[in-house]
């Protein structure tokens, strides 16, 4: 028999919110830190032109010219993943608390049962569960 746990995932925009608070509002609600996974994927920051990094403009940086200007960085993208096992008794509750702390997008995922085939010849056992 496979089976796939129930679980939640939520993304939130760059800088929305603190995976801290997040993380603690879940444990309020009877999860375990274990059942918790925090994601962050920095943001692609612009990077000046190629031109800019070339001998001439070193050159003229020695003698007083503009340097390159850097682009400053901004907070990662986050992703909050909530592993709730077969019970999915929780995933309304954790929706809920995503919602309030502004996800930015929200997947739910309920937990399945399905039998494992094997494969072979005609006549062959179909469910590995029970060839024991």
């Amino acid at each position: 028999m496979f089976e796939r746990a129930a679980q939640v995932n939520a993304r939130f925009a760059a800088g929305t919110c603190k995976s801290d608070e997040v993380v603690t509002a879940l444990e309020g609600i009877g999860l375990k830190r274990s059942q918790i996974t925090v994601l962050s994927r920095p943001a692609t920051v612009a990077t000046p032109a190629a031109a800019s990094s070339g001998w001439l403009d070193k050159v003229k940086g020695m003698f007083g010219g503009q340097a390159a200007v850097v682009a400053p960085t901004m907070a990662p993208d986050l992703q909050i993943i909530v592993h709730m096992g077969q019970d999915g008794a929780l995933s309304e509750p954790v929706r809920e608390l995503f919602k309030k702390f502004g996800a930015s997008g929200i997947e739910h995922f309920a937990a399945t049962h399905s039998p494992n085939r094997a494969f072979g010849p005609a006549g062959a056992e179909t469910n590995r569960a029970e060839t024991k």
